[in-house]
């Protein structure tokens, strides 16, 4: 793939150097460890920082750590410290570490590859060319064959609810590493560090102290510092509480209200601000950009795409993901309609629905999509909601309530997660909710209690003048108070305009730049579909088009799989 190689990589098989060499070339990587069961090669222009990437080897076996890794023991390199635990405890000993990672490692016995508690990093297998081959870059592991099979459930599942589900990818030869899971040379496995147990204790106050801890571990990255800021609750408690954040970056307009907040944010804490602003470049997404969905998710979530161009800034921070685990975007709450709508209330619902709540806004279904699938199956508003009822199914041994599943759902199946994966391979990042005492938090944490409310009162002990400058469509304390005023700017003859969002415009911008003509002009059939669909139509066509060649796929073909479909791969095999 030349040019589409990522800054940072692992990638390995289930074998000695031979198997190795056989599929990549090792001087691709910064560092290659190998035994006879297990070879890895890592990239990572932080490979030995401390509490980051790092490699370990003697004469029975090896440990590559990748990502971001604190101990229980303080250790700040710790490849050699985990390996030698492992011998003592096998996969007892991942129970020490904390942070987004993976763990490669044999103990001269066994091989094996271990996720993170929430699989924060995605781990790609293929058992096509020999030893099973493993490794973070989806194309990477597809090229270890010269050809792969289209699935077509997966491809459906892509276009109509935004993401593959559970361990598939787009090819059949191609799986991913379980959730809270083991990859071995020859299975896979399920852990159990990611189960709901909860008690009562004080839930702010606990937050709060967790959250001071997680960002002081994370407080003194080597480097010039940034913040991707938004104006809403979750990034600004990162610049409250690390000292040294010296630029903060925000998409959007200038005239914004999103802008205006965050540049009052920024300047409350000492930093300065740069506007990342939006242009047709925005939707215009090439290999460089679709390559970090892996083909399992969607771009759209890539918000901060050029940052890198403008940053200038070693490390950078954000707070993804803080709304799923600290809050309450994954709780079903009760709802009660008002004016033709529905108002979100605090209470949780009382009869939980999984389905009808993932259904509505928290994933990406498309109204047209019914419509699109009625050729391809018979009901296909049934054929959707019966995918997600089986991925529910698989989720349901980790929770002891109803009102968890969707969160088990959604941070496993987390559709913005090319948003970590590209900035991490830009920067030196810091995911800071991957940290051990916050997932336990969030695992301890009765439903109701993970909630907006909880959140504001913990992070106002971290500084009680966190919240002096509100976000723009929050302007009141009160969640209701704030809906209704919202809908009321929205629907009401009001002097008053509506709040602006937090995101560009899609439909706007789209219109403005004419990108049916760019990204679908053959396809007129479509133009009149979702923008977000379209994107998604023409992500897919990209990420297949650099590993297949043109044409490897129809915009049709996207939203109507076809059920079979053989790809032969383009370059060398296995080769960058």
């Amino acid at each position: 793939m030349g040019s589409d190689m990522m800054n940072k990589e692992l990638f390995g098989v289930f074998g000695g150097a031979d198997a190795f060499a056989d599929v990549c070339e090792a001087e691709s990587f910064d560092r290659v460890c190998s035994t006879e069961s297990l070879t890895v090669g890592i990239r990572d222009p932080d490979l030995g920082a401390p509490h980051r990437s790092g490699a370990y080897e003697d004469d029975a076996g090896c440990c590559v750590v990748w990502g971001e890794v604190y101990t229980s023991d303080g250790v700040d390199r710790p490849a050699r410290w985990l390996l030698e635990r492992y011998r003592e405890s096998g996969a007892n000993a991942l129970s020490a570490l904390n942070g987004s990672y993976l763990v490669a490692v044999t103990d001269g016995v066994e091989a094996a590859v271990y996720t993170d508690p929430i699989r924060s990093w995605e781990c790609f297998y293929t058992d096509v060319a020999g030893p099973r081959a493993f490794g973070t870059d989806a194309a990477r592991v597809c090229r270890v064959g010269s050809e792969l099979s289209l699935d077509p459930d997966s491809l459906l599942e892509l276009a109509h609810l935004s993401v593959v589900l559970d361990e598939r990818t787009l090819f059949e030869e191609v799986s991913r590493t379980p959730f809270d899971g083991v990859l071995r040379a020859d299975a896979t496995e399920e852990l159990d560090r990611f189960v709901y147990h909860p008690r009562e204790f004080d839930y702010a106050g606990e937050l709060a102290a967790r959250m001071r801890r997680a960002l002081s571990r994370r407080a003194d990255l080597r480097g010039t510092k940034g913040l991707l800021l938004g104006a809403g609750y979750d990034s600004r408690t990162l610049l409250a509480a690390i000292p040294d954040i010296e630029c903060c970056y925000t998409v959007g307009t200038e005239d914004s209200s999103e802008i205006r907040v965050a540049r009052k944010l920024a300047r409350q804490y000492g930093a300065t601000h740069r506007t990342l602003g939006v242009d047709g470049s925005y939707f215009a997404t090439d290999i460089d950009t679709v390559r970090y969905t892996n083909g399992i998710g969607e771009s759209i979530h890539i918000h901060q795409r050029g940052v890198e161009r403008i940053a200038d800034a070693d490390v950078m921070y954000h707070g993804w993901a803080i709304d799923s685990l600290l809050k309450e975007f994954f709780v079903q709450k009760k709802r009660v309609g008002a004016f033709g709508k529905s108002v979100k209330l605090s209470p949780l619902a009382e009869e939980p629905d999984a389905i009808d709540f993932l259904t509505d806004r928290k994933l990406g279904i498309m109204p047209e999509s019914p419509a699109l699938l009625a050729e391809y199956v018979d009901e296909p508003q049934r054929h959707l909601e019966e995918r997600l009822e089986r991925e529910l199914d698989r989720c349901r041994a980790r929770c002891t309530r109803e009102h968890d599943l969707p969160s088990v759902f959604g941070i496993k199946n987390l559709p913005s997660k090319s948003f970590r994966t590209h900035l991490a391979d830009q920067f030196t990042e810091s995911f800071v909710c991957a940290d051990s005492e916050l997932i336990d938090w969030h695992l301890s944490t009765p439903p109701e209690y993970r909630s907006t409310e909880t959140f504001l009162a913990a992070i106002q002990r971290l500084d009680p003048h966190v919240l002096r400058y509100r976000p723009p469509d929050r302007p009141r304390t009160s969640s209701i108070l704030n809906q209704i005023e919202g809908f009321c700017r929205r629907n009401l003859p009001l002097p008053f305009p509506a709040f602006d969002s937090p995101w560009p415009d899609r439909r706007s911008l789209y219109r403005e730049y004419d990108l049916d003509r760019t990204l679908l002009p053959d396809a007129p059939e479509l133009h009149s579909c979702s923008v977000r669909l379209k994107l998604r139509i023409h992500d897919v066509e990209t990420w297949l088009t650099a590993l297949a060649g043109e044409g490897a796929i129809t915009p049709e073909e996207v939203v109507r799989p076809p059920a079979s479909r053989r790809f032969v791969l383009r370059g060398e095999t296995a080769s960058h």
